[in-house]
């Protein structure tokens, strides 16, 4: 079967590109809507649907695979080993360590903005409470910025701060990701130009 990804920085829009992606009539299976999680500290604001157990989530993701035709490709976002609490099948992961990939670069502020959409709206203790969970890693100093804008009501200027922390680590993945990118030729009409940075080998 083969499987492409779409990667990007945190607030690129990869999850609504799969919902075009299967509005368009591609095959998409969209593993963060089936782990109710977005896979970070603040992966469950906004979710109701439960958390559900690692072998119910093993299970959805084999019936979406067997459900699909392997003549065809399967689009996936990308993922590391686990989403949240919940670790991928292993087939799934090496799935996805192999696959091509697109990657998406919307505009800093445009990443901002669709994040602030999805969150802003959150009361400001969940969101502290996420941002607290990952002190350790965003440094006090970072922290502190960041939830005094949350505590402001300024969730804008709070993601601009901790999208400084995201970056980088997306940033140290992709100088180790060597994966090809998906033949310019290759990708569908509803990637337009200005989602996508050039196809390359990686």
């Amino acid at each position: 079967m083969r499987v492409i990804v779409l990667t990007g920085l945190a607030g690129a829009g990869k999850t609504a590109m799969l919902e075009r992606l299967a509005a368009a009539g591609a095959q998409v299976i969209d593993l963060e809507a089936l782990a109710a999680h977005r896979g970070s500290s603040f992966g469950r604001i906004g979710i109701a649907a439960p958390l559900p157990s690692e072998p119910g989530f093993h299970a959805a993701i084999r019936a979406s695979l067997r459900a699909c035709d392997p003549n065809r490709p399967v689009w996936l976002e990308d993922e590391g080993p686990h989403i949240g609490p919940l670790w991928l099948p292993p087939e799934v992961t090496g799935m996805i360590t192999t696959a091509e990939t697109v990657e998406l670069a919307p505009p800093f502020d445009d990443r901002v903005r669709r994040l602030a959409g999805s969150y802003g709206n959150v009361p400001p203790a969940e969101l502290i409470n996420a941002t607290q969970r990952i002190r350790r890693r965003l440094g006090n100093r970072r922290t502190d910025r960041a939830i005094s804008h949350f505590h402001a009501g300024r969730p804008e200027a709070a993601i601009r701060v901790l999208l400084e922390y995201f970056d980088d680590g997306y940033a140290r993945r992709s100088s180790r990701d060597r994966r090809s990118r998906l033949p310019l030729q290759e990708i569908p009409a509803v990637l337009t130009a200005s989602d996508i940075i050039s196809p390359a080998v990686g």
